[in-house]
């Protein structure tokens, strides 16, 4: 089957690359997790963690990237992933490895690096993205300094309506009568029990948010505990190996 052609961020792969090179795994969230084995030797994926940490996120918004531009990208590699594995193509991350079909439906890894010689080349291609997102904020606070507020004639009337509040007598407190208070009262009442209720059912979907997320944070941390394990058992006949040379 013939490589697809990729059209995943080059700036999201070098940050992935270089991320590696100092860390022992990465999650990109909703495909899986890049997983270090032997450093610049060996990186296996699994599908196993796909848990948003916001670590990729963060990496993306540190290039100079906002946070809808930073989402927008990891979804986009996300969906080149899986289109190309599920048509049974591969998706070339250049510079780092190749994304390809694995056993019963998985996603595979194919780690090859890029050579040292291109590695001086990244931080000019990684900070495009950053020029062009600073001239997108500057076109967009000078068009919100140039927009001008209409006034309201309700809120700034000409003078000789100004105090007439267009046919409606002024309000004044001067003939108010309170009669028959005790009405009021339990409307009150009930209102402050409504509200009472109210807060306590959004404290319970609070706690219970919280509960769910400490479970899943630890099942997860179980997970990534038990794969790291299986990923240092592994003898290393079972990653890529190293082409022979004559």
């Amino acid at each position: 089957m013939g490589r697809n052609s990729s059209k995943v961020s080059k700036v999201l792969i070098q940050i992935v690359s270089k991320y590696l090179k100092s860390h022992k795994r990465l999650v990109v969230p909703q495909l899986g997790a890049f997983l270090v084995k032997e450093p610049g030797v060996s990186v296996v994926f699994s599908e196993l963690l796909k848990r948003d940490d916001g670590v990729l996120r963060g990496l993306l918004r540190e290039e100079g990237l906002g946070e809808l531009e930073a989402a927008g990208e990891i979804d986009r590699f996300v969906f080149e992933v899986r289109h190309a594995v599920e048509h049974g193509g591969e998706l070339p991350l250049e510079g780092f490895g190749v994304m390809k079909p694995g056993p019963n439906a998985t996603i595979a890894f194919e780690y090859v690096p890029a050579p040292a010689a291109m590695s001086a080349e990244e931080p000019e291609t990684v900070a495009q993205p950053q020029a062009d997102s600073g001239k997108e904020a500057g076109a967009a606070q000078a068009a919100f300094a140039d927009a001008r507020l209409s006034p309201s004639p309700k809120m700034n009337p000409e003078p000789y309506v100004r105090g007439l509040q267009y046919g409606k007598p002024r309000k004044t407190t001067d003939a108010y009568r309170y009669v028959d208070s005790a009405p009021r009262r339990r409307h009150v009442d009930r209102f402050l029990i409504v509200a009472i209720i109210a807060a306590a059912i959004a404290v319970a979907a609070i706690a219970f948010g919280y509960y769910r997320e400490a479970r899943e944070k630890q099942a997860e941390a179980a997970a990534a505990q038990q794969l790291e394990q299986v990923v240092s058992d592994m003898s290393p006949a079972d990653g890529p190996q190293p082409e022979q040379t004559e």
